[in-house]
């Protein structure tokens, strides 16, 4: 499982949200895992949705690294391959963390690319990242969070996973929730490991708390410090624009993969280092 497979401890107070504390109100209810009848409450004070506690998440979480229901994920690696790649070539990044980066492939595509990316995840095997989980780097440039926060049973501590490091950039993606219903397809409810869905509110709320500005562009959520300048706010939010990132994409195919043939030497030299 991923990092976004939060402990089950719940630091809010009964009947608050369970990122900024403040008044519920029920929405809707859908049948979890076909099985569970689960309320949905909007928060009067950031606007978010959240599920009712999620007692059920070690069940929905049981032996799987990636919910089956997930078939868009290597396409998503893809696709946020190039953001972060010109995101960190405009903002001088040259050392991430993909936090609940699963088997890591995200991460390997980057060093592919000559990123100096490690992947953090405490419950799932980076398959294609292995010997790369702990970084050479004291703090991270770029701070990476892909379809992570939605899992957060408890975003107002979790979120510390994200923010711990102070990195200069914190690049996320989420779907956002704009009072949709019950039929709303991000809900997936049939996987119940989604728990909480976030407003463009509450992502203000987690700026300012963090001491961030936030841009919202292409699905994707950018956390930058207040120093940078307009002209990269600005180039930031059309370099994430969901068409650009289709041609980078392609363009990064015609790119020479350096970081391979690099990370092979690598860990060569780590065997010889460390032979079994």
């Amino acid at each position: 499982m991923s990092d976004h497979i939060a402990p089950i401890v719940f630091d809010d107070a009964e009947g608050k949200c369970r990122l900024c504390f403040g008044p519920l109100e029920k929405k809707f209810s859908q049948v979890i895992l076909q099985k569970y009848d689960v309320k949905y409450y909007q928060c009067d004070r950031c606007g978010s949705l959240q599920t009712e506690r999620p007692y059920w998440l070690d069940e929905a979480y049981s032996n799987k690294n990636l919910s089956s229901l997930d078939t868009g994920a290597a396409q998503r690696n893809m696709h946020n391959m190039a953001a972060v790649y010109a995101i960190a070539k405009l903002f001088g990044a040259k050392n991430a963390m993909d936090v609940g980066g699963g088997d890591g492939l995200l991460c390997r595509l980057l060093r592919d690319y000559e990123i100096n990316c490690y992947v953090n995840d405490k419950y799932a095997s980076p398959a294609y990242a292995q010997g790369f989980t702990v970084p050479d780097y004291t703090t991270p440039d770029i701070v990476l969070g892909f379809e992570v926060m939605e899992h957060f049973a408890s975003p107002a501590s979790d979120m510390e996973m994200l923010f711990k490091y102070q990195s200069n950039i914190i690049l996320l993606s989420t779907e956002l929730y704009t009072n949709q219903l019950e039929d709303w397809w991000y809900l997936v409810p049939d996987s119940g490991q989604h728990v909480f869905f976030y407003s463009k509110q509450s992502l203000q709320v987690l700026a300012e708390k963090y001491n961030y500005v936030v841009l919202n562009s292409g699905g994707f959520i950018l956390f930058i410090r207040n120093d940078a300048s307009v002209f990269k706010k600005t180039l930031a939010k059309c370099l994430l624009k969901t068409r650009i990132c289709r041609i980078l994409k392609v363009l990064m195919g015609l790119l020479p993969a350096h970081g391979v043939a690099k990370d092979h030497a690598l860990q060569i030299e780590r065997l010889k280092n460390n032979p079994r």
